[in-house]
């Protein structure tokens, strides 16, 4: 393979965190194997990282991505900072996006079945094969479509090219399946204001945000962007925070971040947004709102006072809405994603449409003219595929990088139907359950092997380029290479490009004309691999009330008050598209809300649970037209009486050691640990929910409907085997029903003040009623006998100069000059998971899977403690979220209990480990009051090649050990003996921690507190929202918190 990605003029730069800088790729000398570190090539430079600039394809959203390498393989995913949609942060799954690179399911070299024999064959032979299949195409009159090509969304160059290749080959359909449901939104701006795009929420500017059940921190349209956005809408900034309300069935991670949820029976959105509309015109000044006669003409067919009285709203709480959406323009609302999506999907857009018009957000916080290319076509083209292929008007179905097998309801037949197709060519990169349906496996190369471009809104352009070579032992082509091999094969006009980076610059050279870059095509090609996109400005497009809306007929909502609902949820960790599901950092990531890891659940009401008779982690039945499946209860208060609640991405096959042991089979048995039991192994993960859901679309927009009704709930008397990662959650699961009605459980704080909270009036310095009935997360009560009324103990600081200065001797430079220390911002948490992969792909931390897991054997170092709280003011649920780390306690508790001292404080304060000094007594871990310590039960495995993902830079941890976060200390080494080099001391914010740089909330700072101009040391001391936990156990914890700023201190 030539042309391949070249290092010889590639940028080097070892910078870390926020320094990082990119490196582009060249035309010559093409990398033909990875690089061995014993014989490196002349330009690698052994224990230098090598940063490239590429676009993440792990959805639709096409993100701005920075890939850090170390002797040639890629190591460490995050966000590129100078790109305009993701500004340096990427989501919980891109963050994983390496286990996707090195993972055991990828098909090592191209396979053809016969017979039902599968025989492993060259890439030559291979494109032989197809082109023998595709030669008789040349002789089709046009537009036969004997062809289908089944593909995620693309948006850049390809799909020209793809057109090309089946137009010349008698015609043929590319279908691009994406199941994150955005398609309604399209459809009802193409009826309200003439524009089928997708608008930019200006999230930031609004005042005040409606969201009916859209999971936009989680999975909805682009969650980086959002994230960002929310979080500047919501922190509290000149004494002003914005608001937030959640409408939907479900209280998903979006809905527990809300400052008030309100619960609505599913389907019912749509109908509440109507009569918010309704209420809202009546308010207005009819003169000031343009249509707003047919607007009110309109709203007058729907039957809204009926419709809100039976969903138990009263008009009095939607009159409290409409006010306070009424804010000249700075509102806004959104809704949709899954779990909005049913036959009422499209109505709940153009409800949505209709509020943001008559508030004045058009123009103001929803901006038309960007147009963003995310999520894929109309199903209803799926559906005519499926039937053409029934009927026997296929010759040739090609699949690349889908797994509609798996992820489609199995009502749709869609399996069947590829077994009438006389020819079926996958080109997946991983050996999935519609690949072992394929006739020929041309297994593609990953996004991160291969060269493409992308388009996700106009006038951004962004590429795609090799990080590494292939990984060793997997023979595979990139799809742009491997479309124009076949073309040239064929003899087809215009697939003349030797590859396809050939034929990409092609195609850029009319980029830069389009964008207007006036310079030598090759300067601007390398600026465009350096930044990894261009981008052009674009001014936003106006548009007005079409009159094509005033035609939609009404519908009745979806409700039943006598029929459960069984509702499909996406979450950040496993999604419909199934991404995810087979990744072990994903599964073994704590879910944000019920914590649990390595299977699905069933969540439902404590009342639906007591009518059907169903216990607190009780092994269920559950039945629909279309399937059963069995689920362990989770019972939760966030989620509508007679609404259930499943995931969905769940159901894969992963390959896991088994780490099965002999504890607890007998008491005479020793404790062993086999060999064998380290083979990994395939496994089934959870269950697939695409056996309940029906094959109903939404009649507008072609949205898939995510919910269903429900035949039977059934307990089966059985525990269902559902495993957390702590053990306060592990008695989430064992609960007894009336205890979890009554008082949430062990799911609170018990008031240990781990997470604390003021009010928006005292952040603002207002003098508040400290009474009884007080928030009780206010604040705690202790007596302090410090003269600052702050403190329980003197600092570190000052507790050795004055021992020292006792002693006669010279008191001693504490800290100088790195004292390094956290700030973590509580009201800027959003739960979201992102620092917790990310602190497990940086410090190759281990999977331990299920069975450990179930043990209480965790190796996380971070953690996302959740915890649920009744409000003693409203009665109803909150919930908090706390970053959990070591705290590199300045007195810790960990360091005088170890007998080999193996941990001890550094001199810039951190709490460090000596592995090879470490005998495992675990006393650290007893006096750690943080629970932060773990403990290595064995030596853990990296399924091969999954041990290409692990850090040079961080060492793998041995059986009998104990280890812990050490924020990120190989990087503050790393920087700091650059800095060394040149002289200076470490700069501000040059340092990040893995789980700072992930964050897309912004909520983590690391720094220097010794440095008077740094970030971290102005947060802790001029920010009055900042205490550290357990302080009156004098640790001197480094990392502070800030209080969560709630309005009028309450949530629900």
């Amino acid at each position: 393979m030539k042309n391949k990605l070249n290092r010889r003029n590639f940028l080097k730069i070892s910078a870390l965190g926020g320094v990082a800088a990119t490196a582009t790729a060249c035309d010559t000398d093409p990398v033909e194997k990875l690089i061995p570190i014993l014989v490196p090539a002349h330009d690698i430079v052994p224990g230098e990282s090598v940063h490239y600039a590429t676009t993440c394809r792990e959805c639709s959203a096409d993100c701005g991505m920075i890939i850090r390498t170390r002797e040639g393989r890629a190591i460490k995913a995050e966000g590129n900072p100078a790109h305009p949609l993701s500004k340096g942060k990427i989501c919980t799954l891109g963050q994983s996006t390496l286990q996707g690179l090195y993972n055991p399911s990828r098909a090592k070299s191209p396979v053809y079945i016969t017979d039902g024999v599968s025989k492993a064959i060259r890439w030559t032979d291979g494109i032989t094969l197809l082109n023998s299949k595709l030669t008789p195409f040349l002789t089709l009159p046009k537009n036969r479509n004997r062809i289908l090509y089944f593909s995620p969304p693309k948006s850049g160059s390809f799909p020209q090219l793809l057109t090309s290749w089946m137009n010349q080959l008698g015609g043929g359909t590319q279908i691009e399946l994406d199941l994150m449901s955005v398609n309604s939104i399209k459809k009802a701006n193409d009826l309200c204001f003439g524009s089928d795009e997708l608008p930019h929420f200006a999230l930031e500017k609004a005042e005040i945000l409606i969201n009916f059940g859209a999971d936009f921190l989680e999975t909805w349209i682009n969650p980086i962007q959002m994230t960002a956005a929310y979080s500047a809408m919501h922190s509290p900034k000149n004494g002003i925070k914005g608001e937030f309300i959640h409408i939907a069935p479900h209280m998903s991670l979006t809905g527990s971040n809300a400052d008030e949820w309100i619960s609505c029976p599913t389907g019912t959105e749509a109908h509440i947004a109507l009569a918010i509309c309704d209420t809202l015109l009546r308010q207005s000044t009819p003169k000031t709102i343009p249509k707003a006669q047919s607007i009110r003409k309109f709203l007058d067919r729907f039957s809204l006072d009926q419709t809100i009285k039976s969903i138990g709203l009263t008009s009095d709480k939607i009159d409290t809405l409409a006010k306070k959406f009424k804010r000249n323009g700075k509102s806004l609302a959104i809704g949709g994603g899954n779990s909005s999506a049913g036959k009422n999907a499209s109505l709940l857009q153009i409800a949505v449409n209709l509020l943001n018009y008559i508030a004045g957000n058009i123009g103001t916080t929803v901006i038309f003219g960007m147009n963003y290319k995310i999520g894929g076509d109309d199903l209803k083209k799926i559906e005519v595929a499926v039937g053409k292929m029934k009927n026997g008007e296929v010759d040739l179905v090609i699949i690349e990088n889908i797994n509609p097998a798996f992820t489609l309801p199995k009502s749709l037949g869609f399996e069947a139907a590829l077994d009438k197709v006389p020819f079926v060519v996958s080109l997946s990169t991983e050996t999935d359950e519609t690949s072992l349906l394929a006739d020929l496996h041309l297994p593609t190369s990953h996004f991160l092997e291969s060269w493409d471009d992308t388009n996700p809104r106009t006038g951004l352009y962004t590429l795609q380029q090799p990080v590494m070579s292939f990984v060793p032992g997997y023979d595979t082509m990139g799809s742009g290479d491997l479309i124009l091999a076949s073309g040239r094969a064929l003899k087809l006009k215009g697939f003349l490009a030797p590859s396809y980076q050939e034929h990409l610059k092609t195609a850029w050279q009319q980029i830069q004309k389009t964008v207007g870059k006036r310079k030598p095509f090759n300067t601007f090609w390398i600026e465009s691999l350096k930044n990894g996109y261009v981008n052009q400005e674009v001014k936003p497009k106006s548009v007005s009330l079409q009159n094509a809306l005033f035609s939609t007929k009404p519908s009745p909502p979806e409700f039943d008050s006598e029929t459960i609902t069984l509702l499909a949820l996406n979450s950040n960790l496993h999604n419909a598209n199934a991404k995810g599901g087979n990744r072990n950092w994903l599964l073994e990531t704590p879910h944000p809300i019920t914590q649990v890891v390595w299977d699905a659940w069933l969540e439902l009401h404590p009342k639906t649970a007591q009518k059907l008779g169903i216990q607190q982690g009780e092994l269920v039945d559950i039945k629909t037209n279309h399937g059963s499946i069995q689920l362990g209860a989770w019972l939760y208060h966030g989620i509508a009486e007679n609404t259930i609640a499943v995931p969905v991405g769940m159901g894969r096959s992963v390959y896991f050691p088994s780490y099965s042991t002999s504890r607890g089979r007998n008491k005479l048995i020793p404790i062993l640990e086999p060999k064998g039991s380290t083979r990994a192994k395939a496994k089934k993960v959870g269950e697939n929910l695409a056996e309940l859901l029906p094959w109903e679309l939404d009649t507008l927009s072609g949205d898939l409907c995510f919910t269903t009704k429900v035949i039977s709930i059934t307990g089966t008397g059985k525990q269902a085997d559902l495993v957390t990662m702590d053990g306060q959650y592990r008695k989430d699961i064992k609960t007894d029903n009336s205890t979890l009605e009554k008082g949430l459980a062990d799911r609170s704080q018990k008031g240990r003040g781990f997470i604390q909270s003021l009010s928006l009036n005292n952040q603002n310095g207002q003098i508040i009623d400290e009474a009884p009935k007080s928030h009780q997360l206010r604040k705690r009560h202790y007596t302090l006998p410090r003269d600052d009324k702050h403190s329980f103990y003197d600092p570190m600081k000052k507790n050795v100069s004055d021992h020292v200065a006792m002693t006669d001797k010279t008191t001693p430079t504490y800290h100088d000059p790195y004292k390094w220390e956290m700030a973590i911002d509580l009201d800027r948490c959003i739960g979201c998971t992102a620092c917790v992969v990310a602190c497990y792909a940086e410090n190759n931390i281990p999977s331990v899977g299920k069975n450990r897991a179930a043990l209480g054997r965790e190796m996380s170092w971070l953690r996302i403690s959740r915890y649920f709280e009744k409000n003693k003011q409203t009665g109803k649920l909150e919930t908090y979220f706390s970053p959990q780390m070591c705290q590199q306690c300045d007195n810790a508790g960990c360091e005088p209990v170890c007998p080999v001292y193996a941990t001890y404080q550094t001199p810039d304060g951190l709490n460090a480990m000596i592995y090879n000094r470490c005998v495992g007594t675990r006393y650290c871990a007893n006096n750690c009051a943080f629970s932060q310590r773990r403990f290595n039960w064995r030596s853990y495995q990296f399924p091969s090649p999954l041990h290409l993902q692990l850090n040079p830079a961080v060492s793998v941890r041995a059986k009998g050990v104990m280890e812990k976060c050490t924020f990120c200390g190989h990087r503050i080494r790393e920087m700091k003996d650059i800095a060394k080099d040149q002289g200076r001391d470490v700069r501000d914010q040059e340092i990040q921690t893995a789980c700072q740089q992930a964050c897309p909330a912004d909520a983590i700072v690391f720094g220097n507190v010794m440095d008077k101009k740094s970030r971290i040391y102005k947060l802790k001391q001029k920010n009055k929202r900042g205490y550290t936990q357990l302080p009156e156990l004098n640790y001197q914890p480094a990392v502070t918190y800030l209080k969560k700023v709630n309005h009028d201190n309450k949530k629900a």
